[in-house]
């Protein structure tokens, strides 16, 4: 299943996209749940409206326990400082809120030979376990984890678009550790 498929089957309710500018996924979001129901953080937005605001993933300028739901798709790689990010979330979110982050997993195999993810773009990579424990230590409890390869839905923008057939296949054969991207679903707990 693909990310954005992952994330229009569980988000719910009022919807935060936090990095909302980058990628089709939020036009996506507002056709299956109405435009009344997402709001988005990004520091691309230019002009702040009731449902947009310019603002870091550190800082989200929204009260607390507000959604429902947020979505952070490849984004905590970006981010330089990523327990201030999840504790953002699990602020802004309401009890039994659900979080879906999808991001590399810097174990992953393709990573260890490549080094595909460790660019200057990507400063806080993390691995199943690192990630677990941030989120744990933020009230979120994970309710499902998968892993899938990088695809061009992933890597828009890619010069590298040979590699994803190769990266199917040699996912199909690894076992969840050293797979390509993480995609998780937490709740809020607490």
């Amino acid at each position: 299943m693909e990310r954005v498929q992952f994330a229009l089957e569980n988000l719910r309710g009022k919807i935060l996209d936090v990095g909302c500018s980058v990628g089709g996924i939020h036009e996506r979001f507002i056709e299956k749940f109405g435009a009344q129901n997402l709001y988005g953080v990004d520091i691309e937005i230019k002009k702040d409206t009731e449902h947009y605001k310019n603002s870091s993933a550190e800082k989200i300028p929204f009260k607390a326990n507000t959604f429902d739901s947020v979505f952070a798709g490849e984004l905590i790689e970006h981010v330089e400082k990523p327990a201030p990010f999840v504790a953002e979330v699990a602020r802004v979110l309401k009890k039994g809120g659900v979080f879906i982050l999808t991001t590399p997993n810097r174990k992953s195999l393709v990573n260890r030979v490549f080094k595909s993810y460790e660019t200057p773009i990507h400063i806080s990579l993390f691995n199943y376990p690192q990630l677990k424990k941030l989120l744990e230590k933020n009230g979120f409890e994970i309710k499902k984890f998968y892993c899938q390869p990088y695809s061009e839905e992933n890597c828009y923008g890619s010069k590298n678009k040979w590699s994803f057939f190769f990266r199917s296949v040699l996912h199909i054969f690894l076992p969840r550790s050293l797979q390509e991207q993480m995609i998780v679903l937490a709740e809020k707990v607490n």
